[in-house]
């Protein structure tokens, strides 16, 4: 008795198995299918593509905070009278009023800046004028000049790109900006240069 009942045990398991009767599976389920996984690549191709996106974003910002932490360090050296770049410092009892075209072609040459590349799109230079959402402004590094303003009691800090006329001889409140893949503008620091 013992026997039998687990045979009819063992074949009421084998009945409840559910077997795939590939007769019975129709079109509609293989295309179903089939877009589940194309969707599941395309998420995969999507999530590595913003991840690298990202990644090229970052450093854009290390960028940033070389070129910032440069033209800050060079700023303290100028307050005190001992910057190494001559068309940036004023020397006692000179006349000339310092202007920004020049002393940007001395930091230009400096070694930290001439190694910096433009890793969102390398066909775009690494400093450009504004972020203003076009292309070509992708992934640069943008140099702003402020200018402080005062009204009704409140103060302030205006700035707009650099212009190679801008008089620089005494501290310049400064802002570097990067552009993003839209070519919108992201601070990356404001200091007196």
């Amino acid at each position: 008795m013992m026997n039998e009942l687990k045979t009819v045990h063992h074949q009421a398991v084998k009945k409840s198995v559910i077997a795939i009767d590939w007769r019975v599976i129709d079109f509609g389920a293989i295309i179903f299918v089939a877009l589940v996984a194309f969707s599941l690549i395309s998420i995969a191709f999507l999530a590595r593509n913003i991840f690298a996106a990202a990644q090229h974003l970052e450093t854009v910002k290390r960028n940033g905070e070389t070129v910032s932490h440069l033209l800050s360090d060079i700023g303290v050296k100028r307050k005190v009278g001992k910057s190494d770049l001559s068309r940036c410092q004023k020397n006692n009892g000179a006349t000339e009023n310092l202007t920004w075209g020049p002393c940007w072609a001395d930091i230009s040459g400096l070694p930290e800046i001439v190694q910096l590349v433009n890793p969102l799109e390398a066909i775009n230079g690494v400093f450009g004028i504004s972020c203003d959402g076009s292309d070509e402004s992708i992934g640069r590094i943008v140099i702003e000049r402020g200018t402080p303003w005062f009204s009704a009691g409140t103060t302030g800090v205006t700035y707009a790109a650099s212009d190679v006329g801008d008089v620089i001889s005494s501290a310049v409140p400064m802002r570097v900006q990067v552009c993003n893949r839209w070519g919108e503008g992201i601070k990356v620091l404001e200091f007196k240069f």
